[in-house]
């Protein structure tokens, strides 16, 4: 046979087994060092030669002008950006715009004591849908705020409202 066994009286299971239940510690083993020293990269750090000076400025130059060559067309960034900046607001129907103002006036009359929706159709003319429509539009640019209360909803102006308001000569100051 061989030498071991020669040397050794181990019979052939006790090898095995010793063997085998080694087994899944060296597995473990394994695990820890592939996540430490290779997925990480550090062991191949190890063994690597260090750039010298020269070599780094080369690497530096060669990444530059690769990125000087992907973004080489420059005008076509400011275009984009003048693009952006002078694209046009987009437009309100005059007649919601007229609604909205018609609504912003008397949000501004009602003062603290707030409005209904109801109500402001009713004083207006203006339809119950499209009162709704305009003091959504309100709410959203945060001119109105809304309050549920057991009699409904009822809408206030907000300070930036307030101000809108006083801006536009819709409100007096206090």
């Amino acid at each position: 046979m061989s030498f071991l066994f020669e040397t050794v009286a181990l019979p052939f299971w006790v090898l095995v087994f010793i063997f085998g239940s080694a087994g899944p510690l060296w597995f473990k083993w394994y695990k820890k060092f592939h996540v430490r020293f290779i997925k990480s990269g550090l062991l191949l750090k190890k063994f690597r030669r260090a750039k010298s000076t020269a070599e780094m400025k080369v690497d530096i130059l060669k990444k530059a002008t690769e990125h000087w060559n992907t973004h080489s067309d420059l005008s076509s960034f400011s275009a984009s950006k003048n693009k952006k900046r002078n694209a046009p607001k987009k437009k309100i129907d005059p007649e919601k715009k007229q609604n909205v103002q018609i609504i912003l006036k008397e949000l501004a009359a009602a003062g603290e004591v707030g409005i209904l929706p109801k109500s402001i159709s009713d004083k207006t003319g203006i339809k119950t849908l499209e009162t709704t429509a305009a003091l959504n539009y309100l709410t959203e640019k945060k001119y109105a705020e809304v309050i549920n209360s057991s009699k409904g909803s009822t809408y206030y102006l907000t300070k930036l409202g307030r101000d809108y308001c006083i801006n536009k000569k819709y409100l007096s100051e206090d």
